[in-house]
């Protein structure tokens, strides 16, 4: 289960390894002790099998840095969005992200929130607001480009949040293409379950 992605994934892994061998090791033991490495076969199978995918997991289980990433070095023509609750949030991910990438913010990972981005022509997974994603699902309704979308604390139930979920169910319709992966706390799972019917589950340890 996994295996070639976990494949794909180790490939990536080795390349920054050669291209930063001072500083990438102990970036990379860190993400290795955190709880969604464990998960890290089940996660990938998961995500390549099913189109909306739901990772439940309480915080510092990884899941917001780790899964990600998981997409950017196992999917190729990846092109992902990854929603916050918090302005502040989806700059430290991205910066987070980067770093362990031994990456500069702006490159293939980005960020995007009201009156503020760093993202370029490289930008392949942004983090943004869900107030941000909101707009650009007003102005661009197919997500053109977009391969994956993340919804992150999903389980917070904000307004635009519910409303983009709706969205979303819609365009998943549309676009047979189009991925989805929403990632919670252990609450309220049956909600998003019965929402997605179909929708797989991962449950990552805390």
């Amino acid at each position: 289960a996994g295996r070639p992605q976990r494949a794909t994934l180790e490939v990536a892994d080795a390349a920054r390894l050669k291209a930063s061998p001072s500083g990438y090791p102990a970036l990379q033991a860190t993400r290795r002790r955190l709880p969604c490495w464990s998960r890290l076969d089940e996660i990938l199978d998961v995500l390549d099998r099913h189109r909306v995918v739901l990772i439940a997991g309480e915080t510092g289980c990884g899941k917001s840095t780790q899964v990600p990433q998981y997409l950017l070095d196992s999917v190729p023509g990846v092109n992902l969005l990854v929603t916050q609750p918090r302005r502040i949030a989806a700059i430290s991910l991205a910066e987070r992200v980067a770093q362990e990438r031994c990456e500069q913010v702006g490159g293939v990972v980005g960020y995007n929130i009201h009156m503020d981005k760093k993202m370029s022509k490289d930008t392949r997974c942004t983090f943004c607001t869900t107030g941000v994603f909101r707009r650009r699902l007003l102005g661009d309704p197919q997500l053109r480009g977009v391969t994956h979308v993340v919804i992150d604390e999903v389980h917070e139930r904000e307004l635009h949040s519910d409303y983009v979920l709706i969205v979303l169910k819609e365009l998943m319709e549309e676009r047979k293409d189009l991925r989805l992966v929403l990632m919670s706390a252990t609450l309220q799972l049956d909600v998003f379950q019965d929402y997605f019917p179909g929708c797989a589950t991962v449950h990552v340890p805390g």
